[in-house]
């Protein structure tokens, strides 16, 4: 994995196979480059490969000037994914890593992506076999959990 500042650089040519933007939730500055960066990744250069939009500093809540909602909109608008961090607190910076290498390989091998239809279409199977408790607690907890968009699922193409 190799990791390039593109703003410190004004050409980059080397193939990649996925890339990362970030942006801090309290500089508006940098969530505008990060527009910039998703313009020219998508639309200038035609690229089809993986993008994760990055919303970071999420630690600093009140100085938050970049909503939630409005990353999303942008992560969207640009076909990307979204993930929330904090590198000062450790926070899903693990998760970012292997999402990324997630939808590398995704993206790669489209055999990947038929397997993974055919499990999910077999756990939904699995799950209307269950009886007593275990169906129970199935929809308690599906009841309380939040909803993830397709968006924000890292380890979904």
């Amino acid at each position: 994995m190799e990791f390039i500042d593109l703003s410190s650089i004004k050409e980059y040519d080397r193939p990649t196979d996925a890339h990362v933007v970030v942006f801090s939730v309290h500089d508006s500055d940098s969530f505008t480059q990060a527009q910039g960066f998703l313009q020219h990744l998508r639309i200038e250069l035609d690229s089809d490969r993986p993008i994760i939009l990055v919303a970071n500093k999420i630690d600093l809540v009140r100085k938050r000037q970049i909503t939630k909602e409005d990353a999303l909109q942008l992560a969207k608008e640009f076909e990307c994914k979204y993930i929330e961090t904090s590198a000062v607190l450790n926070l899903k910076v693990d998760e970012l890593l292997v999402g990324l290498l997630k939808q590398i390989k995704l993206k790669l091998n489209p055999e990947a992506i038929e397997k993974a239809a055919i499990l999910k279409q077999g756990k939904g199977k699995k799950n209307a076999t269950l009886k007593g408790p275990k169906r129970l607690l199935n929809k308690i907890f599906k009841r309380y959990s939040k909803p993830v968009s397709q968006c924000e699922n890292l380890f979904l193409l």
